[in-house]
């Protein structure tokens, strides 16, 4: 019998990047025996090394009078600083463990450890790319990115593989890193669809439309846009759950729910996508949006907006609609479609989840990860 593979992974283990690694280790543990998938959490590792975090300090301190530009280069050190950390990491624990592959994400902590992707094929899993993010910044914020897009040059052609959870970052490591194609692979972000397999969706309702916000940082998430559309139009025909631990001082306001302290992919959350008719978050910076994928799986069409990777998810006009960030009468106006309208409803969310369950799966997505570890090999 051909012993399992084994697989040494490493997240940054904060925001979304949480659920991704939590879906991995589920997914491998319980339905993939052909791998041995050992994860390390960089967050749980901090508390235990002084020198580790003495220099992400002194790496990471914001100087005075920078405002938004970045002058002093905060983002590099940041990341410069969490690479130190997890190279220590990586070091420590393979000490006691040889894994036939490691695994990192994202990027940005894979900077220090290319001498390590010489001894161990690795794979390093991203979510965006800083030339993207430099394109997408004003002077003078796109000049202090270029350090980082130098490291990730190098990390890209040292990586085995490069996994993209999108086409726009896949086709910016072949074209802004001169990456060869066969070498990066778009793998979404997958989904256990059976937590999604109760949800059924109704022709029509006779009760208020449900609208569903998901979202911890409120303002940049939209939210406030949101918000305001929803108290001067819909508020006397929606209901509107807000899932956000973002500081909210609201009155108490008709229709508005503010729910707090919800997991991801918690029976809490999957209750909300099961009680929501329409997803709507107006996203001001989304690099690909987790909880996108997750109302699609949960049958709902999807408010957006046009930046980065969201129209991958959210297809204009097909399972939902984009619009521009900041523009509220854009949104009123797409909210109207659907309020007014329980067919398209119904139909946008039938191509929502048919899109789950032909990019989202997480059995499927993982078995092509596995391949992937294998081709490495």
């Amino acid at each position: 019998m051909t012993p399992p593979l084994k697989v040494l992974s490493l997240n940054i283990y904060i925001m979304g990047h949480i659920t991704y690694q939590d879906v991995l280790e589920k997914t491998f543990g319980k339905h993939i025996p052909e791998i041995e998938f050992e994860s390390i959490h960089l967050t749980d590792y901090f508390k235990q090394d002084f020198v580790g975090r003495l220099v992400y300090w002194l790496l990471s301190q914001q100087l005075p009078g920078s405002g938004k530009s970045d002058y002093h280069f905060h983002r590099f050190r940041t990341e410069l600083a969490l690479s130190f950390f997890a190279r220590r990491c990586l070091e420590g624990r393979l000490k006691n463990y040889q894994p036939d592959v490691l695994h990192l994400h994202t990027q940005g902590i894979a900077f220090l450890a290319l001498p390590l992707f010489k001894k161990f094929p690795s794979v390093v899993s991203i979510d965006y790319t800083a030339a993207l993010l430099a394109n997408q910044h004003p002077y003078p914020n796109h000049v202090t990115y270029q350090p980082i897009i130098a490291f990730e040059q190098k990390c890209f052609e040292a990586a085995a593989h490069i996994i993209s959870w999108s086409d726009k970052a896949r086709e910016s490591v072949i074209k802004d890193y001169k990456i060869s194609s066969e070498k990066v692979t778009t793998i979404r972000p997958s989904l256990p669809l059976n937590l999604f397999n109760s949800i059924a969706r109704k022709p029509a309702k006779e009760d208020k439309i449900r609208l569903l916000f998901v979202g911890n940082d409120f303002a940049r998430k939209g939210g406030e846009d949101l918000l305001a559309v929803f108290l001067e139009d819909f508020m006397n025909v929606c209901e509107l759950d807000i899932v956000t631990n973002a500081n909210l001082n609201l009155p108490n306001i008709p229709n508005l729910r503010i729910h707090r302290g919800i997991r991801p992919l918690s029976l809490d959350l999957i209750n909300l996508y099961q009680k929501a008719d329409v997803f709507v978050m107006p996203t001001y910076e989304e690099v690909y949006g987790l909880v996108f994928g997750e109302a699609m799986a949960a049958g709902l069409p999807c408010i957006g907006t046009n930046i980065m990777a969201v129209p991958e998810l959210v297809q204009n006009g097909r399972n939902g609609f984009t619009i521009a960030p900041g523009d509220r009468q854009a949104l009123s106006q797409s909210l109207r479609q659907l309020i007014d309208n329980p067919a398209l409803r119904l139909l946008m969310g039938q191509y929502s989840q048919e899109f789950a369950r032909k990019k989202l799966d997480a059995v499927e997505q993982c078995q092509q990860i596995l391949q992937i570890f294998r081709d490495i090999v």
